[in-house]
């Protein structure tokens, strides 16, 4: 009963709550999809090749995301805080002109190389318009749930994830296993969740007047500005985290299967990644809020990031240790050629959220130069990894390329976050030194 008591008391403190809260939306939607595994990876339903097909086109979204959403839902984000009410209308509903138009341009660009994204990736003709126009439906579903993050509503952001794992896993496994829709009905699932849940986004923002703002071109040239560091951050994250399996595609020739079998074992390892995104919904506002005062205080940083890391690093151990047993129980043996690579994978992902808690400082300060230079040292940095080590090594390769590239982009990312950290990772007189080794550097 003490026990129970003390759990009880800690989930009414709303910092505590509101963690708990977001890790288990985050987590019920990734577990729901490892325990539907079973069922997507029975050759009977979805071959390892079509699961390879499905990972190239989940992937195209990653991609395609960031030039589509620009720099305006970190934008949103920030402004969120800074802005009056009018101002924030405004910017919000222009923030919509430039992902629509980025849509049809996509359709346009992927019309002119359909036949060879066909040749090299396997690519169906439907997949041309099909990934810009998800895409703006997850840029749709991303602000609403900034939104919903930044007033701290943690029951609506619980209901409106919930909802959308159900409908999106539910109509999946209904076409997959009762109407053998194979890798289409996976598809199919995810894309009427996302209408559904933009129809509602858009009603949520027109109800709390966010929406039908005037349309003004000093926000679009600001995105326009901020868009191209951001698109290079985003890129950037994509190709540290999805580019292998394009290159995998390139060098093997199984029709996709090896990609299918890599990219399993890449889904477990970057479990430590929904924990990442979990603490970070709490944090980051958290963090934003602190650095608008005139005196930041850096300890309540300093004390957030003690407890991230020690999250981070008690779910890498666990998740090392539970991976196997997942594998046993719940995937197909076809796949067990990929579980040696799953430990290279989440250690290379623990790295990652290191990296990416310092990354917060640049996206406030809105630090376009230093976000443009890391994330091309990031790009160059994975590309060259991936291409040599895969070529040489096939998909250990693209395992050993993802570790390599996340130690070097920690090593960077603390060089050029440097005068952020310094304030809360070093006493007075660090600090002092800290600041004039910026000075001269």
């Amino acid at each position: 009963m003490g026990i129970l008591t003390n759990l009880k008391s800690l989930y009414k403190q709303d910092s505590i709550r509101s963690v708990a809260i977001y890790t288990f939306t985050n987590f019920f939607g990734k577990s729901a999809s490892f325990l539907l595994l079973v069922i997507f990876t029975n050759p009977y339903y979805i071959s390892p090749a079509e699961n390879g097909l499905l990972s190239l086109f989940s992937n195209s979204l990653l991609l395609m995301m960031p030039f589509l959403s620009m720099g305006i839902i970190h934008s949103t984000n920030t402004e969120f805080f800074k802005s009056g009410q009018v101002e924030f209308k405004n910017l919000f509903t222009t923030g919509f002109i430039m992902p629509i138009a980025v849509m049809f341009l996509s359709c346009l660009f992927l019309f002119s190389f359909k036949k060879q994204l066909n040749v090299h990736f396997g690519f169906p003709a439907v997949f041309i318009w099909l990934i810009p126009f998800i895409t703006f439906l997850i840029f749709c579903h991303d602000q609403l749930l900034n939104l919903l993050r930044n007033k701290y509503d943690t029951r609506l952001y619980l209901k409106v994830n919930l909802t959308k794992v159900i409908l999106e896993l539910g109509i999946s496994l209904i076409l997959v296993v009762f109407f053998a829709w194979h890798w289409q009905g996976r598809i199919t699932g995810l894309f009427m969740a996302y209408v559904i849940i933009t129809i509602y986004a858009f009603y949520y923002f027109h109800k709390n007047g966010y929406l039908f703002g005037r349309v003004d071109m000093k926000y679009i040239y600001s995105e326009l500005v901020y868009a191209i560091p951001i698109i290079a951050f985003q890129v950037s994250t994509f190709c540290m985290g999805s580019s292998d399996r394009f290159f995998l595609s390139g060098f093997t020739y199984d029709n996709n299967e090896t990609v299918g079998i890599y990219n399993v074992a890449a889904t477990f390892g970057s479990i430590i990644i929904i924990l990442c995104t979990a603490v970070l919904q709490y944090l980051f506002p958290k963090i934003y809020s602190e650095l608008t005062q005139k005196q930041v205080n850096y300890t309540v940083i300093k004390k957030g990031f003690k407890i991230y890391a020690g999250v981070m690093l008690t779910g890498m151990l666990l998740i090392m240790f539970l991976i196997p047993v997942a594998y046993r129980f719940f995937i197909n043996e076809k796949y067990y050629s990929g579980l040696k690579y799953v430990f290279i994978l989440c250690s290379g992902y623990f790295l990652w959220t290191m990296s990416y808690f310092f990354f917060s400082f640049l996206f406030y300060y809105k630090e376009k130069k230093k976000i443009l230079i890391l994330s091309c040292c990031c790009i160059f940095f994975s590309l060259v990894f991936n291409y040599f080590f895969i070529k040489q090594w096939s998909t250990m390769g693209a395992a050993l390329a993802n570790i390599c590239t996340y130690i070097i982009v920690l090593i960077i990312t603390l060089f050029f976050t440097r005068p952020y950290w310094i304030h809360f990772f070093s006493t007075d007189n660090t600090a002092k030194f800290g600041n004039k080794l910026n000075e001269i550097l």
